[in-house]
C-alpha cells in the first residue's frame, strides 16, 4: 500500500507540476516600477499592460503602459510580444484588484515564461507623487464634456504653441512657469492636464511635477502630446496670418525668426565646418545614446552658464528630438547677446546610435 502510495502522490505531483509553476509569478515593488519606466518599452525591453477596463487606463495609467483589459487579454493575445520570454507586466487598481495576477495567468497559460505582476497598481504609482498619463481619448472626452472643469496646458514655447495646439490650452512655457504661474487656476483641486511635444519631450513632465509642488491635487500628463493629438484629431486651435490664408502652399522656409529650413539644416551637417557649432540642447542620457556628428552637449538648461563656450563661433545651430528644447536655448542664447548668429531647428529628429537622422 505504501508503494502504491508513493506512486500515486508521484503521479499527482507530475500532473500538477506545469500548474505550480505557472503561480510563481514575481509581483514587482515600487522601486523595481520605477527603474523600469526610465526607459521606454523599446529600449527596456518590456511591455506594460494595464489590465483594468479602457475607460479606466485611458483616464490616467502608469509611465509607458498599453491597455488590455482582462476580459480581452485571450482574444487580444497576438498583440503580446512573438517573443514568449519577453519581459511582460501586468497591473491594475492595486493591492484588492485581481485583474493583473489574472492577466498574468493567462499570458503563463499562453507560453509567456518572463510574467510579472506590480499589485500597487495605480493607487501606490500616485501615492507614491507620480503623475499618471492620458491619452488623447480622455483628452476627447474632456474637450467634449461641457459639464467637466479641466485646464488643458501646453508647456512648450510660444512659437510652438502660436503654430498649433489643443483646442482651448493654456500656454504656460517650462521656461517662465516660476513667472507664469499665476495663470494656474486659484482651486487647487481643479484638473490640470500638461502636454508639450510628445514622448520624447519632458516639459510637459517637470510642469506637472512643479504643479503638485505647488500643492494641486489633481495633476496629469498628456505625454503623446501634439505629435499624438494631431494624429487623432482634426480639432485645433493656431494662430493664424488672415493675410496668408487660402494662399497656395510655398516651399518650406524658416518662418519664425531664428528658426533654421530643414534644407540649410542638413547642409550644414554634411558639410561640417569648424566655424560653425551643432548643439545638441537634449540631456546628457539622450545624447549618449545617439548624436549628430561633431554635436556638442550642452542641455537647454545649461546654456546661460556655458555661453562662453559658444562665442568662438560664426553660427550656432541649437537642435533636440522635438524643437521645444532648441528652442528655449535660443532664447537663452539670444538674452545672452548671440541673437545674430544662432539658429535652431524647429523640427522633429531622429537620432540613431551610428549619428544618422531622419526629421520630420
Amino acid at each position: 500500500m505504501t508503494r502504491i502510495f508513493q506512486l500515486t502522490v508521484a503521479a499527482v505531483f507530475l500532473l500538477l507540476a506545469p500548474l505550480l509553476v505557472q503561480a510563481q509569478i514575481t509581483d514587482l515593488t515600487l522601486a523595481e516600477m520605477e527603474q523600469l519606466v526610465t526607459q521606454n518599452p523599446d529600449k527596456g525591453g518590456y511591455s506594460l499592460i494595464d489590465a483594468r477596463p479602457e475607460i479606466k487606463f485611458a483616464a490616467g495609467h502608469i509611465n509607458w503602459a498599453i491597455s488590455i483589459p482582462k476580459p480581452e487579454l485571450k482574444e487580444r493575445l497576438a498583440e503580446l510580444p512573438a517573443d514568449k520570454t519577453s519581459q511582460l507586466v501586468f497591473y491594475c487598481g492595486g493591492v484588492k484588484c485581481k485583474l493583473s495576477t489574472e492577466s498574468a495567468a493567462i499570458a503563463q497559460a499562453a507560453g509567456y515564461t518572463n510574467v510579472y505582476t506590480y499589485s500597487g497598481g495605480i493607487p501606490e504609482w500616485q501615492t507614491a507623487g507620480h503623475v499618471p498619463w492620458v491619452s488623447a481619448q480622455y483628452i476627447k472626452m474632456v474637450l467634449n464634456d461641457p459639464e467637466r472643469v479641466a485646464l488643458i496646458v501646453d508647456a512648450r514655447p510660444a512659437l510652438k504653441y502660436n503654430a498649433g495646439t489643443l483646442p482651448g490650452a493654456l500656454n504656460l512655457p517650462w521656461p517662465q512657469f516660476s513667472s507664469l504661474q499665476g495663470l494656474l487656476p486659484a482651486d487647487k483641486n481643479v484638473q490640470v492636464i500638461f502636454f508639450c511635444g510628445g514622448f520624447s519631450c519632458d516639459l510637459s513632465h517637470k510642469s506637472a511635477q512643479a504643479a503638485k509642488s505647488l500643492g494641486y491635487t489633481n495633476i496629469l500628463t498628456f505625454a503623446g502630446g501634439w505629435p499624438e493629438w494631431k494624429s487623432a484629431s482634426k480639432r485645433a486651435f493656431a494662430l493664424v496670418d488672415p493675410n496668408n490664408m487660402g494662399a497656395a502652399p510655398q516651399a518650406e522656409t524658416a518662418v519664425i525668426e531664428g528658426e533654421i529650413s530643414v534644407e540649410e539644416f542638413n547642409a550644414l551637417v554634411k558639410n561640417a565646418s569648424p566655424r560653425v557649432a551643432l548643439v545638441d540642447v537634449r540631456p546628457a542620457a539622450d545624447y549618449a545614446q545617439g548624436h549628430l556628428p561633431g554635436a556638442i552637449n550642452i542641455p537647454d538648461e545649461m546654456i546661460g552658464k556655458n555661453i562662453d563656450q559658444l562665442k568662438g563661433y560664426d553660427k550656432i545651430v541649437f537642435y533636440c528630438n522635438t524643437g521645444s528644447r532648441a528652442a528655449m536655448a535660443y532664447y537663452e542664447a539670444e538674452a545672452a547677446g548671440l541673437k545674430n548668429i544662432s539658429l535652431f531647428l524647429n523640427k522633429t529628429v531622429n537620432l540613431a546610435a551610428d549619428g544618422s537622422y531622419t526629421i520630420q
